[in-house]
């Protein structure tokens, strides 16, 4: 109920965006809100945040640096060529799930994703002779690849269930080429065709690699439930609101972090309104109205407040007390 002015007379009407009609029990929640744009984008992220012009030209340069040495041991040395294009695959592979990510699409609802993935699960780990000297190095790019490809898939899968990117793996060292070959640079200096091109692959899995730590760095504070503050919500699969001091502008889209029962939601939605409250801590009741929630969402919210609903009323149920029968 709202009270609405016209013509000097005050009127009290049923709000459509009546809490009662969206919420549903209160609940203690870590929560997480994040601002987004209306195509669902982290506000404030953009393609040049996460990748700068000259890194993206470098990696343009790199790949056609590539294809031309390639060109040139198919020629010369074409027993080693199968090696390289399998690693190269594998660091295309990633930067195509990065470059999607990078624009918050996912990878999954693309229609070669799965025939990608398959190709690159039949991608077997090179064998190789002791007396090799850059044996060490293709193996160590590989099994980084590997970790970086299973790292990506992993966020991807995460995405399908949550609507969102989440990245719960640790940092990893840039990849040091002198842990496997001291003189790369120099055997590529000199001209030696395989030393060249494993220079290039260094340089361009840790630009990507680089790009994936900025990913990281941008879903921080979404990617550590541990760290999330934890509110007091009205909530329902519909909707939620909360008592906070913040400004939220109406209509703005939020998406909205909870982590239930160890598992994290992320609902995307809209403030739906702002309101001054009296006699709280908080100054503001803020309410958001969830929008497109998925099945499995709503079912687990549902679930989640019917849980709390059952304890609470367990807990305030008088017990009547009854005597022993001796007393």
């Amino acid at each position: 109920m709202k009270e609405y002015v016209l013509n000097g007379i005050k009127e009290k009407k049923f709000d459509m965006l009546s809490s009662r009609r969206y919420f549903r029990y209160d609940v203690i929640v870590p929560m997480h809100l994040e601002p987004v744009d209306r195509y669902g984008k982290q506000q404030n992220l953009t393609r040049r945040h996460l990748i700068g012009y000259e890194e993206e030209a470098r990696l343009q340069e790199i790949n056609e640096a590539l294809e031309q040495l390639f060109q040139t041991i198919a020629a010369t040395r074409p027993a080693a060529l199968h090696v390289f294009e399998m690693l190269n695959k594998r660091l295309e592979f990633m930067w195509w799930m990065l470059d999607f990510i990078i624009e918050s699409e996912d990878p999954h609802i693309q229609y070669d994703y799965k025939l990608r993935m398959k190709e690159d699960a039949e991608l077997r780990r090179p064998t190789h002779k002791k007396s090799s000297s850059i044996a060490p190095l293709i193996l160590g790019l590989y099994d980084a690849l590997e970790d970086y490809i299973f790292e990506l898939n992993e966020v991807i899968q995460n995405s399908v269930k949550n609507n969102g990117f989440h990245y719960s793996k640790r940092s990893q060292r840039r990849f040091d080429d002198k842990h496997y070959v001291t003189n790369l640079e120099d055997l590529a200096a000199s001209g030696v065709l395989p030393a060249s091109v494993l220079q290039l692959m260094v340089e361009k899995i840790n630009l990507q690699a680089t790009v994936l730590e900025r990913l990281k760095e941008a879903y921080r504070k979404t990617s550590s439930p541990e760290d999330w503050k934890s509110y007091q919500v009205n909530l329902s699969p519909i909707g939620c609101s909360f008592l906070t001091d913040d400004d939220y502008p109406i209509f703005e889209k939020m998406n909205v972090y909870m982590r239930i029962q160890n598992d994290v939601i992320i609902c995307r939605g809209k403030v739906s309104s702002q309101e001054s409250v009296e006699n709280e801590l908080l100054n503001f009741r803020v309410h958001i109205e969830f929008e497109l929630l998925t099945g499995e969402q709503e079912h687990s919210i549902t679930l989640f407040t019917q849980l709390n609903e059952l304890r609470d009323s367990m807990e305030t149920v008088p017990v009547p007390y009854i005597p022993p029968f001796n007393a």
